[in-house]
């Protein structure tokens, strides 16, 4: 019985836990191609997950849920400190920029670990642990939406970006996250925020999407991955305890649906370990609402900002037909196709996601002096 349900487990907190995680006619989608870059293999394995932390802060979101922030500030070096109070002085000075972090379903804040570590003096980082995630504290089963996590992101730009510019980054959920801040505050986008990153998202339709298997057999696992992982959630000890424990097969099933290329062994289990620290009953409670999210309306204020859209072409959660279905509905957005990229790009690919959202953000900032 236990091991029966440790490999059931294992497959739906590998396959599911990770999601979360064209161009219409006369719509001109600039689209690019990157491949893969080498590294150095023993560099990778020896990175520090988890280990780059802020200054932590709890925000109360709106239901009274507690949802956990760290913020990493922005530090400056003295050769900087002389031009910005000439500035200052000339009631010039711009204000500094702010990037928010949303992760995606069944993660938590540290899987943006390489970003975090290479944008690093850009501006001030904020990261949050979405609502039942990480550390942040379990949300109630009715607020458990798309549309509530839009007003968390809401809550955190109000209190940690209460002024500037900001720029919003997600991962998977978290990008639909954004997307439902665009539909509940469309006025923000061309005002305070000037720029947004989607990472491996959709605006809707991932009731369509076939899970590892084609055609009517993948569509088959999708339809009874739901009524599975509640079956799940009703014996969470034994669940918890062989997800906890680890297996041959959850590793596996890690590498392949958050991968699209072979990784050192360090990245799946760094991936591995946050999922199986998101408890089943989160995963069975957050896995039914993105059969029903559906943003595809609420992409227009995305017009306004400088805006990249990031996809792996072997992700097999967010195909990447969903990142050019987002362009196709927010024209002179940057689509940008990784190579041999699985759903957690953000990792697999740091290098080349790093980038594009590095060119986002120059953009974004470049545009300032234009208003």
């Amino acid at each position: 019985m236990a091991s029966k349900a440790g490999r059931t487990a294992g497959l739906i907190g590998a396959a599911v836990g990770v999601l979360a995680a064209g161009a219409a006619a006369g719509v001109a989608v600039e689209r690019q191609v990157i491949g893969r870059r080498s590294s150095q293999r023993a560099q990778l394995e020896a990175e520090p997950f988890g280990s780059l932390r802020g200054t932590p802060h709890v925000f109360t979101a709106d239901d009274g849920v507690e949802l956990y922030v760290e913020v990493d500030a922005l530090k400056r070096s003295r050769r900087q400190e002389p031009q910005r109070r000439k500035l200052r002085n000339q009631d010039a000075m711009p204000e500094d920029l702010t990037l928010i972090f949303a992760h995606g379903y069944g993660l938590n804040m540290d899987c943006w670990h390489f970003e975090r570590r290479d944008l690093a003096g850009i501006g001030t980082m904020v990261f949050y642990d979405q609502r039942s995630h990480g550390r942040s504290g379990r949300s109630p089963k009715e607020n458990v939406s798309i549309d509530q996590l839009g007003r968390d992101l809401y809550g955190i730009l109000q209190k940690f970006a209460p002024s500037g510019p900001v720029v919003l980054i997600g991962h998977s959920m978290g990008g639909m996250s954004i997307m439902a801040l665009a539909e509940q505050h469309p006025e923000l986008f061309g005002d305070r925020v000037i720029g947004v990153g989607l990472c491996s998202t959709s605006a809707g339709g991932l009731d369509r999407v076939p899970i590892a298997l084609p055609g009517r057999i993948g569509m088959m696992v999708r339809t009874l991955a739901t009524p599975t992982v509640a079956a799940l959630a009703r014996i969470p000890d034994v669940v918890e305890r062989s997800r906890k424990a680890g297996t041959d097969i959850s590793y596996l099933l890690t590498r392949k649906y958050s991968f699209g290329s072979e990784v050192p062994p360090a990245f799946t289990e760094f991936v591995n370990e946050m999922i199986a620290a998101t408890p089943i009953s989160v995963i069975a409670e957050f896995y039914p609402i993105f059969s029903l999210h559906d943003k595809t309306g609420a992409l227009e204020p995305l017009q306004k900002v400088e805006c990249v859209v990031i996809g792996g072409d072997n992700d097999h959660l967010t195909p990447f037909a969903h990142s050019e279905q987002i362009v196709r509905h927010v024209p002179g957005a940057e689509l940008v196709e990784v190579k041999n990229c699985g759903h957690l790009g953000l990792i697999e690919h740091h290098r080349e996601f790093t980038a594009a959202l590095l060119g986002m953000i120059e953009r974004a900032e470049q545009s300032l002096g234009h208003r």
